[in-house]
């Protein structure tokens, strides 16, 4: 049983909400996954600077 004060508005309020905080999570973690598999330059390895005499 709901309360009189309980109603449809702020149950949508609290959806959208929720609904705005995983989008924003989403777009987060593809953006950090992103920044995580990007091939770094080149020269910037610890290979690379233990290939120069």
């Amino acid at each position: 049983m709901n309360p009189p004060h309980m109603g449809l508005p702020l149950q949508l309020a609290i959806t959208v909400f929720f609904w705005l905080i995983a989008q924003a999570w989403t777009l987060f973690v593809f953006w950090a996954e992103g920044c995580a598999t990007r091939p770094a330059a080149s020269g910037t390895g610890l290979i690379d600077k233990e290939k120069t005499p």
